[in-house]
């Protein structure tokens, strides 16, 4: 009722304001001369300028088109439109072309994307791009030990990265400088900028009022390649936050507060907004905190609007000029009045609780004044082993600062954390700044030891020797994620997320059951005390330190480098174009596997273990499939090969057919490829020699990822046509009838009996079909290129 009470309200005053809005809009060219300075988007690159000119000519033709009151969501997105006059424009509807600021990319993804990229033969990214080395660090013994064996395990893909990134003008943060989003919230972020990043955590960005959006790899090619890149129109989901807030409640609560109110799946197909008045309370990396998390409710991204905040901020981290230009710009980076969303929330911060969430997900919801009683019915351990703090999430100077207050507070008092207690600085530059000013000597007499600048325990990248794998325990961190076996890989571990402050607190008595609010706690000499709230700077007063230089600019001859990939690694290999189509008809097809049921991501190209191969397509490929039920014999991984009879692995079958020069297609069920945005589950089967993936339904992600592979991805006309095609038959595809909006006629050769025909649906548009003629998205770059 209350959204639909917003939704009212905002209709009627969107008919009191649509004269003011069409009077902006006629004063956007008057204001254009205000707009022509040349701001640069940081201090790191030169050429690449903030064009907040552009973005308001874009959103003056969409107001003209629209003439209604639009979300900051929206203004974003519809200022970067590739083309705002034609665009079609519906929210939850429309799929949207548009041309981001920039491209991030951490370690573990950026190996495959920048592989494709090279394969697209063009001497430089057409966007400004990053690396990031963040993954790939395991925690283990403590910062400094475990950055130096990482850098040697890793060593082959760090120098190609840093080579890679030279050569084709790549920004390159070495291993050691940070987590991904705490450097692009650092140095990169704007607002009203629109970023895409390969790590579902990329929305931190909106901290300073960025739509930053998490992609797959595939996406980010295309926009270093300078392709628009496509979105489906969000929806827009309102948070109105009032009050204040005061004690031991933190910007983590916020989120916290709304994961328990959305679920993990409630911000799905929508930009989370936050405004209202209580939003001025709230620092730009408390800020950063809150649109990090709201990952975890699948929001497509989440931002608040530019504000004083923001400015210090970017003032703090040697980027005033960004801020007084966002000043001038600062009527369009905010909702206009009246805008309307799809969904509404309100949140008074005087009220808000300090939250827990968990365990085993991160929306289960409890405000710490009923968490004692609700962990006590639930039978969870309640000594906690490890309190771990930092991370992408939480790792800002502010959350340092007042986590240090309360650790410091325990030691005035003779006592210390009685849990194992870790932190992990987000950047180089906050250990180094906590470092100077006295926060991290605070963490290590309380018992804490010091991880790497890096994602570490937060992604798994932990080896913990505490427990045994099976044993139930208790951790709490001020992570973001913390489903089943994600941090230490055991299913048993009992997983809490709050704020960095309730993690130190909690970590003194080492007790799930331990409120600060409202207890008390024995001090050397048995005399009890209560805690203080936390207390801690927002910004350095001396400003940041910068600590070690950790970044690698491209040199300025890039054309002497020579990209590092050893021919005989198992980790790295260097991709080769895929064959454009012949122009004939595909005929006398075997079917690979019939896969039956749900077949995500994760069946297609699994995870885990695979994950050292990201960067090598043929050793990855090994995967391709082996978690698909196949309808013959309902098992994974066994299916038969035609040729000589025989039963063996997916992927083993499909490099027969390769290596015979046979073609092969593959059969799927609804919502094929649902799940992760993995490009790899694309790449693999064009690799191994696949035409087409024949489905009821495809994921939409997935759809497009093969497409861009040079697959035909096809779905039956008639669903019921999926039971007639049988694992043993052959087919043959037409693909000489190609055209947009036409259905393809697929022959179909039963092993008994007569062949039939059934009509096939494709979603390929014009631009579409010629990557499948010249055998990828990239052939078709790459083609372009040489042709202009």
């Amino acid at each position: 009722m209350l959204a639909s009470r917003q939704l009212l309200g905002a209709a009627a005053r969107s008919r009191s304001v649509a004269a003011g809005t069409m009077a902006v809009r006629r004063m956007a060219t008057v204001a254009d001369s205000a707009l022509d300075r040349k701001v640069k988007q940081n201090n790191w690159e030169e050429g690449n300028f903030i064009n907040y000119k552009k973005m308001s000519q874009n959103l003056a033709v969409v107001r003209s088109r629209l003439n209604r009151p639009l979300t900051y969501a929206e203004k974003i997105l519809y200022s970067h439109l590739d083309n705002p006059h034609e665009q079609e424009i519906e929210r939850g509807v429309s799929y949207l072309k548009l041309r981001p600021d920039r491209v991030a990319c951490q370690d573990a993804t950026a190996q495959m994307a920048i592989l494709q990229f090279m394969s697209a033969g063009m001497p430089s990214v057409a966007n400004p791009t990053t690396v990031h080395c963040d993954h790939l660090i395991e925690a283990q013994v403590g910062g400094a030990k475990d950055l130096e064996r990482a850098i040697n395990i890793n060593k082959e893909v760090y120098d190609f990265l840093s080579t890679a990134c030279s050569k084709y003008n790549i920004g390159f943060w070495k291993p050691g400088s940070g987590i991904i989003h705490q450097i692009l919230l650092e140095n990169y972020a704007f607002p009203g900028g629109l970023l895409i990043g390969t790590d579902s955590h990329t929305p931190n960005g909106g901290g300073l009022g960025m739509c930053a959006i998490g992609v797959g790899g595939a996406d980010a090619v295309d926009v270093m390649a300078n392709l628009p890149w496509e979105l489906k129109a969000p929806k827009v989901i309102g948070v109105k936050l009032t009050g204040e807030m005061s004690g031991w409640t933190s910007p983590k609560d916020i989120i916290l507060k709304v994961a328990g109110i959305l679920t993990v799946k409630g911000g799905t197909g929508a930009i989370v907004e936050y405004h209202g008045p209580g939003v001025n309370g709230i620092s730009a990396t408390g800020m950063g905190t809150i649109c990090n998390m709201g990952a975890e409710i699948g929001a497509t991204t989440s931002v608040f609007p530019f504000n004083d905040r923001m400015y210090d901020y970017l003032a703090a981290t040697k980027r005033k000029d960004i801020g007084d230009f966002a000043r001038v710009y600062a009527k369009e980076l905010r909702e206009d009045e009246g805008a309307e969303y799809d969904q509404f929330i309100e949140i008074n911060l005087s009220e808000l609780e300090p939250h827990i969430n968990g365990p085993f997900t991160p929306d289960l919801a409890t405000p710490i004044s009923k968490f004692k009683e609700v962990a006590k019915e639930n039978g969870w351990p309640e000594e906690i082993k490890v309190g771990l703090i930092g991370s992408c999430t939480n790792s800002s100077y502010e959350d340092m600062s007042r986590a240090a207050s309360i650790a410091r507070d325990a030691l005035n008092h003779g006592i210390k954390s009685k849990a194992a207690f870790t932190v992990t600085p987000g950047s180089e530059q906050i250990r180094a700044t906590i470092e100077r000013d006295g926060q991290l000597q605070t963490f290590e007499e309380f018992g804490g030891i010091v991880l790497a600048n890096a994602c570490g325990p937060c992604i798994g990248q932990w080896d913990r020797k505490d427990v045994k794998k099976g044993e139930a325990n208790t951790i709490i961190s001020s992570y973001n994620r913390n489903f089943t076996g994600r941090n230490d890989g055991n299913p048993a571990t009992h997983s809490f997320v709050t704020s960095p402050d309730l993690v130190t607190a909690m970590s003194i008595t080492g007790s799930l059951y331990f409120n600060p609010l409202t207890d008390t706690l024995k001090d050397k000499d048995g005399k009890e005390f209560k805690l203080a709230a936390p207390s801690g700077d927002g910004l350095p007063s001396r400003g940041y330190d910068p600590g070690q230089d950790t970044y690698q600019p491209p040199p300025k001859d890039r054309a002497s480098v020579n990209v590092q990939v050893s021919p005989t690694s198992d980790r790295l290999q260097v991709l080769q174009p895929f064959q454009p189509w012949d122009g004939k008809d595909a005929k006398d097809m075997p079917i690979l596997i019939k896969a039956k049921g749900k077949t995500t991501t994760d069946h297609i190209s699994m995870a885990g273990p695979w994950l050292k191969y990201r960067g090598h397509l043929d050793n990855i490929s090994n995967n391709m499939l082996i978690g698909a039920i196949n309808e013959a014999n309902d098992e994974a991984n066994k299916v038969q090969n035609f040729t000589n009879g025989e039963w063996d692995a997916v992927p083993a079958v499909a490099r027969d057919y390769k290596s015979k020069g046979i073609k092969w297609v593959v059969i799927g069920d609804w919502n094929y490829g649902e799940g992760s945005s993995r490009e790899h589950a694309a790449l693999e089967p064009r690799h191994l020699g696949g035409l087409a993936i024949i489905t009821r339904s495809f994921a939409r992600i997935h759809e497009t990822n093969l497409k861009k592979q040079g697959m035909l991805p096809l779905t039956f006309a008639d669903p019921a046509d999926y039971d007639k095609v049988k694992p043993e038959d052959k087919v043959d595809i037409l693909c000489t009838q190609l055209e947009v909006g036409k259905p393809v006629t697929m022959v179909v050769h039963p092993k008994d009996g007569s062949s039939f025909e059934v009509k096939l649906l494709h979603t390929f548009n014009e631009p579409q079909l010629e990557w499948f003629k010249n055998g990828s998205a990239l052939n078709t770059m790459a083609k372009a290129a040489k042709s202009s």
